[in-house]
């Protein structure tokens, strides 16, 4: 898979040098770019502290984490984001019904972010949507620091990410398929992730209508409340907000400048929502 992704190349980290006054070149201490032997392309410039990780390992890493719970387990996607494919995905699928999967995610990333991730999701091939939850067991990590090659062989071994989160959320899911959900529920939950909803009839100080924003009518306070509030359960309104999430709002979350939709999405846009989402459902409904 990843040689047909392309992404099966180990990572050089080699020193940097600059310019001086006098037109010399030196290196530059405390700094290692960290280059693609395969293109020979810089990807990033990361402080000699910073241990990069090859993608091999970190897949197989997530490989082995998932055979624990089902030896069928197996890598069924992976690629890659930015201007020298510096950001890499890994995904793991690790058990499937009909409809849904447990999926195990691995992040990497050479610069840029402080370690490997891992994140367990559940995929919805009907509503094509991750659902993921605030719990403590739904992700883990490994540092850029240190003996990093040892650490993903350790967490490949012996970390039990997937079987807390197999203890934990599913019968969570339970509780919450027979939970009332009403439609003060759905405004609630609205204000709190989103503020308030503005109006679809803006007028000025003087009472003149005005005509509204075209992003007034794709805000989720005018478009979830139809949906949501035909909903039963509290499971469903969940997974229909994250179908929300992923499907039609833009997917961007404050500070994140990615123009691409589908990296975001690819790379976790809208995760924190749906978490935030999962744990007020939790507190609010149970």
């Amino acid at each position: 898979m990843l040689h047909v992704a392309r992404l099966a190349w180990p990572v050089e980290a080699r020193p940097v040098s600059a310019p001086t006054q006098d037109g010399q070149v030196r290196r530059v201490n405390g700094y290692n770019a960290l280059v693609r032997p395969d293109s020979d392309q810089v990807m990033s410039i990361v402080t000699t502290a910073y241990v990069p990780a090859d993608n091999d390992e970190v897949a197989d890493a997530a490989v082995s984490m998932a055979h624990r719970i089902d030896p069928q387990a197996r890598l069924v996607a992976a690629a890659s984001f930015g201007r020298t494919n510096e950001r890499t995905l890994f995904v793991i699928r690790v058990t499937r019904d009909e409809n849904e999967a447990l999926c195990l995610l691995a992040y990497n990333s050479h610069g840029g972010e402080g370690a490997v991730r891992f994140q367990v999701v559940e995929a919805s091939r009907s509503m094509c949507t991750i659902f993921v939850t605030s719990s403590t067991n739904s992700a883990s990590a490994v540092p850029h620091v240190g003996k990093v090659r040892e650490s993903l062989k350790r967490a490949g071994k012996h970390s039990s990410l997937l079987e807390r989160y197999l203890s934990e959320v599913p019968p969570l899911w339970g509780r919450l398929a027979d939970t009332l959900w009403s439609p003060r529920h759905t405004r609630a939950l609205i204000q709190e992730l989103w503020g308030e909803t503005p109006t679809l009839r803006p007028k000025t100080s003087e009472g003149r209508d005005l005509e509204p924003n075209e992003s007034v009518f794709r805000h989720p306070g005018n478009v979830l409340p139809s949906r949501m509030d035909r909903c039963d359960d509290a499971a469903n309104a969940f997974r229909l907000l994250c179908d929300f999430i992923d499907n039609e709002s833009d997917a961007c979350e404050r500070g994140d400048f990615t123009k691409d939709r589908d990296e975001r999405l690819a790379l976790g846009a809208g995760n924190k929502l749906k978490q935030r989402a999962w744990r007020w459902i939790i507190d609010n409904t149970m």
